[in-house]
């Protein structure tokens, strides 16, 4: 499993180092990952906005199959599915897919953070090993030494280089990391920190903003999917969408260092922000208008085709008649 996590890390570490080169804050390299996250998953929500639209246009067809078959559960359930098929389309538009998503991002997210020296900074192995052997005799014996000693070593950098000689280690890598120790923080919170839920902290108020954001988002949502398909509501999945999300991510904020949980606030805030502008460019009744006149153009076109096949057809009988 551990082997997985650094897999996941590698390609992310190579992201965050290369816009930390560009822009020389974490926290920004942080930001513009989570802008191509959310333009990566672009497509996916111009695809749920669609939907929804195709969820308003269902609506009369679901009621009078709910008024033939009232007195049929089973029956109903069949032909809202025969439904659902024919149309290309399903009764949720949208739901944890999301989340699951960003949960190997957070993951590859953890590993940078803990491996700063070797994925960040990209300083060379052989110091990143002496500085990891530096900084043991600062390691108390109930910490994980081994997963966290690169970090160990960022925390105690200048105890170490002030009490020891680290093989390889050149003034410029110095001063690069003492750079990366000033700005891997945001507001005087150390990125690093993971917040303890059985010790109240000033750390809190990542999970808290995270999770109080997921559920605007999630009641947003839910307010949006309820106008154009009403039978939103009465789907026990609707929960995923108010609840289990803003939950979950407050659980992950718990589980890892603050900076994969301001990553998750600033991916929130994006997909905040995209979905209403996407309800505004893709409202359901323009999306519904276009998707009806392009059907009129297929119906006229297939009936011009016909046409045209028959009159085909009809000169060649003629022809052989002839």
């Amino acid at each position: 499993m551990q082997r997985l996590y650094e897999i996941l890390g590698i390609p992310f570490g190579f992201v965050i180092s290369l816009f930390y080169g560009l822009t020389g804050h974490y926290l920004l390299s942080i930001f513009f990952l989570t802008v191509i996250v959310r333009l990566c998953l672009l497509p996916s929500a111009i695809s749920q906005q669609k939907g929804m639209a195709k969820q308003a246009r269902l609506q009369p067809k679901l009621r009078r199959i709910q008024e033939k078959y009232k007195n049929d559960r089973a029956k109903l359930q069949e032909e809202t599915q025969a439904l659902y098929q024919r149309e290309g389309t399903s009764a949720m538009t949208s739901g944890c897919l999301p989340m699951l998503i960003q949960l190997p991002i957070m993951i590859g997210l953890f590993q940078v953070n803990y491996h700063p020296f070797s994925m960040v900074l990209r300083i060379d192995s052989g110091v990143v090993e002496a500085l990891k052997a530096a900084a043991a005799p600062f390691v108390t014996s109930g910490q994980n030494n081994s997963f966290r000693m690169e970090l160990y070593a960022l925390e105690h950098f200048r105890e170490i280089i002030s009490s020891t000689t680290v093989p390889g280690l050149t003034g410029e890598m110095v001063a690069k990391i003492e750079l990366f120790m000033e700005r891997f923080s945001l507001f005087g919170l150390d990125l690093s920190v993971t917040p303890n839920y059985k010790d109240f902290s000033v750390y809190w108020v990542v999970p808290i903003v995270s999770g109080l954001l997921a559920l605007a988002m999630s009641l947003y949502s839910q307010f949006r999917q309820k106008k154009t398909n009403p039978e939103m509501g009465k789907n026990p999945m609707m929960g995923c969408m108010t609840l289990y999300m803003p939950a979950m991510q407050i659980f992950f904020a718990f589980l890892f260092p603050i900076s994969v949980g301001i990553y998750t606030i600033m991916s929130t805030v994006l997909s905040f922000v995209q979905m209403i502008v996407l309800n505004q460019i893709y409202a359901p009744k323009k999306v519904l208008a276009k998707v009806m006149i392009d059907e009129t153009i297929y119906r006229r076109s297939r009936e011009e085709n016909t046409k045209k096949i028959k009159a085909m057809q009809n000169t060649a009988d003629e022809d052989e008649q002839a």
